[in-house]
């Protein structure tokens, strides 16, 4: 019953300024995630940015092509019928 752990005020000022420590470490990684989910979010928006540029490109390619595949399938059709007007004239 005589066997308390008691500690000494040396002990005790040390056990606390451990945990200061501990603390401003602490403190200091907090920082730092803060940094680097704000660099995170940052590169999320920037993805965003290049996706819709890339899906705006496709959409002009694919609006060229259809172009393209257009006048190359109606363009024939349109000399002969122009080439017959012109005959019939």
């Amino acid at each position: 019953m005589g066997d308390k752990n008691w500690y000494t005020n040396k002990d005790l000022f040390e056990e606390i300024l451990e945990m200061q420590k501990g603390f401003r470490d602490m403190r200091i990684e907090m920082k730092e995630t803060r940094t680097m989910i704000r660099q995170y979010n940052g590169l999320r928006e920037e993805i965003e940015v290049v996706r819709r540029e890339v899906d705006d490109m496709r959409a002009r390619t694919e609006g060229r092509q259809s172009v393209g595949k257009a006048t190359r399938e109606w363009g024939g059709w349109l000399v002969a019928i122009l080439a017959l007007v012109i005959a019939f004239l």
